[in-house]
């Protein structure tokens, strides 16, 4: 079988985040490492870590130019020699490396550790947005099983992660608080079957979450926003509270009071996907991955609103921005 020389991607050339950051051309595929698989795509998602990364805001930068897209999936194409996990036709949700072409993409070429084999129930489709959210509401929630957390606060709540976290600790009883920035959001949550909805932008908002928290012995946050909701939410848990961080939506700081990290023993600490699933124990790992798929029409469905092709390029990018609460926007591959 001979392996194609160029892939057709969308390519990033600058960190602007603007329209001429962007084109869409012929890229040269590398040659395979030993552990390195050639991903024939079948689509790529668009994540808010993206629209972060095009930006130059997120936690890495590659050397540009190069194609776009964390995650996505596909059929693997080709193996490198010392492959093991995965083979030639295996069906795959896949992320990129830190380094080289990502997954807005024909081709793409990364680490057979960032394959994941699909079980039968899944689709290609639901397998491009695999990787990100549904991996990423497990670690969240899983904090909270690991620490025997009486239950969790979390900020941006209306979001597709924010729904997967909700009914995923629903499954693992874990009472959830969930913090929205709009009233229709609330009303959404509210019917959708989710009994704590809080609208961080009412004037009660932090008296409110500070009474629920005592009520319901929360002293757990996952935060998405930072900025001014993450300081109330930090600000309105109980005595020896964490706030977890994992996003920083409003481009803002969390700013922190030093009485509350020395008298009430208040803490904030980091989440990244990546860092999660490098430390969680391989077998351990395997059953949540697993878990995941069996449940993905359940705990972690994703809505995919609109499906593009790469010749879209930023047009994409630009409805995701201002759409992203109402579902997936996919990279469908020609």
């Amino acid at each position: 079988m001979s392996l194609p020389e160029f892939t057709k991607a969308i390519e990033l050339i600058n960190y602007g985040g603007e329209k001429d950051s962007f084109r869409v051309g012929q890229r040269k595929i590398k040659s395979l490492g030993e552990k390195e698989v050639l991903v024939k795509m079948y689509a790529g998602s668009i994540n808010p870590s993206d629209l972060m990364y095009v930006r130059g805001l997120y936690g890495i930068k590659k050397k540009l130019p190069a194609a776009g897209g964390f995650e996505g999936s596909g059929t693997i194409f080709a193996i490198g020699e010392k492959v093991s996990k995965v083979k030639i036709g295996d069906r795959v949700a896949c992320a990129a490396n830190y380094v080289g072409d990502g997954t807005w993409s024909e081709f793409m070429v990364t680490l057979e550790e960032n394959c994941f084999p699909l079980i039968e129930k899944v689709t290609l489709e639901q397998g491009a947005s695999f990787f990100v959210n549904p991996l990423t509401a497990c670690g969240l929630t899983n904090i909270a099983i690991k620490e025997n957390r009486t239950g969790l606060v979390q900020t941006a709540a209306a979001s597709a992660l924010g729904k997967m976290i909700s009914r995923y600790a629903k499954r693992k009883n874990i009472p959830v608080i969930n913090v929205v920035r709009k009233k229709e959001q609330v009303e959404l949550l509210k019917s959708e079957g989710f009994e704590h909805v809080l609208n961080s932008e009412d004037e009660n908002f932090e008296k409110d979450l500070s009474r629920l928290a005592k009520k319901l012995d929360i002293r757990l946050a996952i935060d998405a926003v930072a900025g001014e909701t993450g300081t109330k939410v930090l600000n309105s848990l109980p005595f020896n509270s964490k706030l977890v961080s994992y996003g920083a939506l409003s481009e803002e700081p969390i700013q922190v009071n030093a009485g509350a990290m020395i008298f009430s023993k208040k803490q904030i600490e980091g989440f990244w996907l990546s860092y999660w699933i490098a430390e969680t124990e391989p077998s351990e790992f395997s059953k949540i991955v697993i878990d995941a798929q069996e449940n993905i029409s359940t705990d972690f469905k994703t809505e995919v609103q609109k499906i593009y092709s790469l010749d879209a390029g930023f047009e994409a990018l630009d409805f995701y921005k201002n759409n992203m609460t109402k579902g997936k926007v996919l990279f469908k591959m020609e």
